[in-house]
């Protein structure tokens, strides 16, 4: 029965099977013809990204291209190096920020044995902050390099690159000023990219910016911090006042065997690259936790010539 128009009738429900009526008056069957429903559509399969675990330094093979940014007026002339890895498979960055009166070139050496690890990195030279562009004081060439640092970050992420890139898996090094800049990121949260996971800060000096008592306003991620003991321009008290104000996980090397404020990160000594292994393992350790990484690390400043002090 159906209720329509507020009235009531009657509908016959159609039967399976009709019933035909021929010559000789005997009710017979006619089949119905059927439509098979077609099989419903079977869900594509998702498969989740293969995520590169970081490796010892010249495990892979790489390539070094540079590309032209800009962040309103300012060119940035940016050193890319990439490893040559399997199809498809996730990278993590390092981006890397120089000292004053420098650029990308001089760290060369560190910088592809990075992406030989499974870096893609990301290296842009700083006006201001770069030999032979107009060198600024160092404040003023900081600040200008802490915000390109973002802002060549983000236009490299939009490049077609031969890599898949990692976003939940980004470091910022920096050396020199260029430490003193990335200090400025970690621990000044008016400067503070949200993207970045890992903070490496070698031979940066403090400054009112990256540690006054107005602007501090501590580390919400891991930070390395590393300097010679026998630096020439005095920075290693900055790295020890680093260490003590950071908050964990943190960790701090002190370098010896006179090693001076620039070669443990442009000479490619057995001594150096211990170190520069261990940089790659903290990073490791400060994306994924892994307890692997963190007796990696250990085990690689395990040497005669480094100090050092951690807090997990």
């Amino acid at each position: 029965m159906v209720r329509t128009g507020g009235r009531r009738f009657w509908a016959l429900a159609a039967p399976a099977v009709g019933l035909a009526v021929i010559a000789t008056g005997v009710p017979t069957a006619v089949a119905v013809p059927t439509t098979t429903p077609p099989p419903s559509a079977t869900p594509p399969t998702v498969t989740a990204p293969q995520v590169l675990t970081l490796r010892r330094l010249h495990n892979f093979a790489t390539s070094t291209r540079w590309v032209v940014l800009h962040r309103g007026p300012r060119v940035l002339r940016t050193m890319l190096v990439v490893p040559r890895v399997s199809p498809g498979v996730e990278v993590p960055v390092m981006e890397f920020a120089h000292g004053w009166n420098s650029n990308p070139a001089v760290y060369a050496s560190m910088l592809r044995a990075w992406a030989s690890a499974g870096f893609l990195v990301i290296a842009p030279t700083s006006p201001g902050m770069a030999r032979g562009r107009g060198l600024l004081s160092q404040g003023a060439a900081s600040a200008r390099q802490a915000a390109d640092l973002p802002t060549v970050l983000s236009e490299v992420l939009k490049l077609k690159l031969p890599v898949v890139v990692n976003r939940a898996r980004i470091a910022l090094a920096g050396h020199s000023d260029g430490g003193s800049t990335v200090a400025m990121l970690a621990f000044n949260r008016g400067y503070r990219d949200r993207r970045i996971d890992a903070f490496l800060i070698f031979s940066g000096g403090r400054t009112a910016i990256n540690a006054g008592a107005r602007e501090w306003r501590g580390n919400t991620k891991p930070v390395f911090i590393a300097d010679s003991y026998a630096d020439q321009f005095g920075d290693f008290p900055s790295a020890g006042g680093f260490y003590v104000e950071a908050r964990p996980p943190k960790v701090m090397v002190g370098i010896g065997r006179h090693e001076t404020h620039l070669p443990p990160w442009t000479v490619a000594t057995a001594f150096n690259q211990s170190l520069w292994n261990a940089t790659v393992d903290f990073a490791s350790w400060s994306f994924t936790g892994s307890g692997v990484a963190l007796r990696a690390m250990r085990r690689d400043l395990h040497l005669r010539g480094f100090g050092v002090r951690l807090d997990t």
